[in-house]
């Protein structure tokens, strides 16, 4: 081994040689050389002294024939440091009289002298394994959680009736709610983007067929519950419910700004008061729309749709036709009214000419825009309408929406003109004049549904 040890100054190193391990610690002999510097002052110094040191020490134990097999050098950490580091671990050849005295404390300071990056090393093996642990402990808590949440499901959606035996009178029950509660668990997720929107309006139109009867939306795999108004009136609002925002009693399409029985919006300061409908998004995105009925297709509540105006019984005239549309005007000539697609109802005007001169007036319209479009002579013949008409328009009498599956026919028949590659809005209205059966409207709703499978 070599050393390097201060001394006064200078420089000392020292070379000596161990036998091997199984020569007898008293036979052992300590060959030591001295080589004295007086100034190292440069590394290519101090390493040619180490090598003269080395060479004649060699030199010395090859003629003696002693048969040392090792050689060991020690260096300190850094060739600019080789001091500081010697001095935790000098020591000097001559002061031990002893050799093996010598020996064994080499071997004990080389002992206590565990290398450092030995002792960083364990402690850096036990930090990466407790980590490990910690990560492993966390994966195990969130699969127990997982496999929790997934038993209870299968809990519920397993459930049975109690083994005790009920009067037919409860079993009933228990097993409409029980098979309306494994229905619910069998419904699966759907991401896909929502593309058509169908819309079913009945306003205490409805006739109901027995007291057990449910309506086909309480089947809905989804639901969700609409507040469309918190005033105490009677009837809904249609603008809060088709355009999303509260509005004063008697206007319609119009914000809370707007006083009720006013004068004409003529004005353009006026057209930011106007509320937008889901008609008007619908038709701001490229799908197609309609609007249905078996009554009034100038309603108060579907004028809500493609209308604005501050006198809702402003449905075939306005007092001052000049500044103020009617319903039925912007029906006809409205930015909306004008877009929809498919417009089916009545129109019950003090004319009997009404009705006709809307129609004639539809109909040129479209032919001057060079539209396709259609008119349906009956209410049955709206079923035999295709894709390429784009436009079609049933106007019928009272007494022909009032029969049995007219509603029907005019809901299905609108469907069939309103594929298109972004979609459809389609909003079907039973009058509350126009008595409906429940069987027809929910055979309405689940046939729509079939369409849009």
């Amino acid at each position: 081994m070599i050393g390097i040890v201060p001394f006064y100054g200078k420089q000392r190193i020292v070379t000596w040689y161990r036998k091997i391990a199984h020569v007898p610690p008293a036979s052992r002999t300590l060959v030591s050389h001295h080589c004295y510097t007086r100034s190292v002052r440069s590394a290519h110094q101090l390493l040619k002294a180490v090598a003269h040191s080395l060479t004649t020490s060699f030199n010395n134990f090859t003629r003696a024939g002693s048969g040392y097999r090792r050689l060991e050098f020690y260096w300190g950490k850094q060739l600019g440091t080789y001091s500081e580091t010697m001095r935790r671990e000098e020591f000097n050849i001559d002061t031990v009289a002893n050799p093996t005295e010598g020996t064994e404390n080499d071997r004990q300071k080389l002992t206590n002298g565990f290398p450092r990056w030995k002792i960083d090393c364990v402690l850096s093996k036990l930090c990466i394994g407790l980590l490990i642990v910690v990560v492993l402990a966390i994966i195990f808590i969130c699969v127990a959680f997982i496999i929790s949440y997934e038993n209870e499901e299968q809990l519920v959606a397993t459930i049975e009736l109690h083994t005790e035996n009920l009067p037919p009178e409860q079993a009933i029950w228990f097993e409409s709610n029980l098979a309306e509660l494994r229905n619910a668990f069998r419904v699966s997720k759907n991401n896909r983007r929502a593309k058509n929107v169908a819309l079913f309006v009945a306003l205490d139109s409805e006739e109901t067929g027995n007291a057990h009867h449910s309506p086909i939306w309480e089947s809905f795999p989804h639901l969700a519950l609409l507040r469309a108004s918190q005033d105490r009136r009677a009837a809904f609002n249609p603008t809060a419910l088709f355009c999303g925002i509260e509005t004063r009693a008697g206007t319609l399409g119009l914000d809370s700004s707007v006083e009720p029985w006013g004068t004409c919006l003529s004005s353009e300061g006026h057209k930011a008061h106007e509320a937008a409908s889901i008609v008007e998004w619908a038709q701001t995105v490229g799908r197609r729309t309609a609007v249905v009925t078996n009554g009034e297709i100038v309603h108060p509540f579907l004028a809500a749709l493609y209308a604005h105006t501050p006198n809702e019984s402003w449905t075939h005239t306005a007092p001052d036709s000049s500044r103020c549309d009617s319903i039925q005007t912007q029906l006809l000539v409205g930015d909306t009214g004008k877009h929809l697609n498919v417009v089916a109802g009545t129109l019950d005007c003090a004319s009997p000419s009404c009705r006709e001169l809307f129609h004639t007036a539809w109909e040129k319209q479209k032919m001057e825009d060079d539209l396709p479009y259609k008119v349906p002579s009956e209410v049955k013949d709206f079923l035999n309408t295709k894709d390429a008409d784009e436009y079609v328009l049933g106007l019928y009498d009272r007494q022909a929406l009032e029969k049995q599956g007219a509603f029907h026919d005019l809901t299905l028949g609108a469907l069939h003109s309103l594929h298109g590659p972004e979609g459809f809005l389609l909003v079907a209205f039973a009058d509350p004049a126009v008595k409906i059966s429940s069987d027809e409207l929910d055979a309405t709703v689940r046939s729509t549904l079939g369409k849009l499978r």
